[in-house]
């Protein structure tokens, strides 16, 4: 990555920290504290979310996620890792590449003009040695089952369930 990428990052990082800062400002300028102290909680939570992802030892993928608002302009990221202190290092372009090839097809299928949330889970599952990751995609799309075939056919390590206001897409991949 080079510099003027690094900056970018951190613009749209600043930009989100302090989004997140005026909103508390505001509810205290108000005299909201129970919204303030709620605010507060929700940003520690997910500042804690950002560690135990950092933490993974997975720069590629963890730079996905955190410009991940940033690349796709009508999708709202966000995860929960349910992994701690464990380097996957060797994982990194894996994960990267399939959750990057995964949101290509969404974002392909999907109505520029409608918001959609995204919320990925990440897992351990310690009894097959896998790594799932649960995306999670709320939204209307102009063709569901087209999607869901176009993602199926991406590979067997690879499930799409619809919901009723969208998608569930699990992709195992073996440690």
């Amino acid at each position: 990555m080079e510099e003027k990428d690094v900056i970018k990052v951190l613009r749209h990082y600043r930009h989100d920290l302090l989004n997140h800062l005026q909103i508390i400002h505001g509810y205290l300028s108000m005299g909201k504290t129970d919204k303030v102290k709620l605010k507060v909680t929700e940003y520690l939570q997910l500042l804690d979310e950002e560690r135990k992802l950092v933490n993974l030892n997975t720069p590629l993928f963890a730079l996905s996620l955190i410009q991940f608002d940033s690349l796709h302009t009508n999708f709202r990221l966000t995860y929960h890792i349910h992994i701690d202190n464990k380097d996957l290092q060797y994982l990194d372009e894996v994960l990267e590449s399939s959750t990057n090839q995964l949101m290509s097809q969404i974002k392909n299928m999907s109505d520029k003009t409608e918001l959609f949330e995204v919320h990925l889970q990440m897992y351990e599952v310690s009894s097959s040695s896998m790594i799932e990751l649960k995306l999670t995609v709320n939204g209307k799309f102009p063709s569901t089952e087209k999607l869901m075939k176009n993602i199926e056919s991406m590979g067997q390590n690879l499930e799409v369930h619809q919901k009723p206001n969208g998608i569930v897409c699990t992709i195992s991949i073996p440690c």
